[in-house]
């Protein structure tokens, strides 16, 4: 069961009621906190954006990986760190120092996000866009050694038939920077943008907002590196972290 299928209709409209939603989560026997978390969420589904701020963010992360896995398309801006779908375990640890939590919290954290990167392998897996700028590959996460297997990865992920990788490096100049989205489109459904910042995020689903972060994407693609010349340009990376 995925939050998409539960707050959209075939046709891309919103879901009609929550007694539709309370009847799938007995028949999928979804009980307790995720049954409330999951109706108190589909109860917003008729507002026109979904943001979440302070201790509510965890409670996304159930639809943000049911729309991945729904997608057709999912396009990653990443200006600061690499994006979760392409993270090794050795970076997510490495990230979690600076989140404060225990040790139990981060291995969940850690489970949910590897669970997550899944859909990227199925036989029937969405098509994957990551563009990510210089500064995200840049600032040294966990050390080198954490970093020489992260862009290690990165390089055999872009072999990858339905995933891309695109660099945005330093020598292009400046851009208008958007800060770090998922654009995802699907087949039945109009697209939606999950936005993520310090202390608030959530999904935008209005035409104009989803538009806007379609032109943004464009203009992004437009001074990246190709993908082979990404591949190259990571290569090189992994060559400065090992002689530092």
């Amino acid at each position: 069961m995925s939050l998409a299928s539960l707050s959209r209709t075939e046709n891309g409209k919103r879901a009609p009621s929550l007694v539709n939603v309370a009847a799938l989560l007995a028949i999928y026997g979804v009980t307790g906190d995720e049954r409330d978390d999951i109706l108190d969420l589909a109860a917003k589904v008729h507002e026109p954006h979904w943001l979440e701020t302070g201790d509510q963010l965890p409670r996304l992360l159930p639809a943000l990986a049911g729309f991945e896995a729904e997608a057709k398309l999912i396009v990653h801006f990443a200006p600061f760190m690499v994006p979760g779908l392409l993270q090794t375990p050795a970076y997510m640890r490495s990230m979690a120092v600076h989140a404060n939590a225990d040790d139990l919290v981060v291995q969940e954290r850690i489970e949910a996000r590897l669970k997550r990167q899944e859909i990227l392998g199925k036989i029937v897996a969405p098509q994957y866009v990551a563009l990510l700028d210089e500064a995200a590959l840049r600032r040294p996460f966990g050390g080198s050694e954490v970093m020489v297997q992260q862009l290690h990865w990165l390089i055999g992920r872009a072999q990858q038939p339905n995933i891309t990788i695109r660099v945005i490096p330093f020598r292009h100049g400046g851009y208008m920077n958007p800060g770090m989205y998922s654009l995802m489109e699907f087949r039945e459904a109009p697209p939606i943008v999950y936005v993520e910042a310090e202390g608030a995020s959530g999904f935008l689903d209005g035409p104009k907002a989803t538009q806007r972060f379609r032109s943004r994407t464009a203009t992004l693609e437009k001074i990246a590196l190709g993908s082979a010349d990404s591949v190259n340009f990571l290569t090189r990376m992994v060559a400065d972290y090992e002689r530092s």
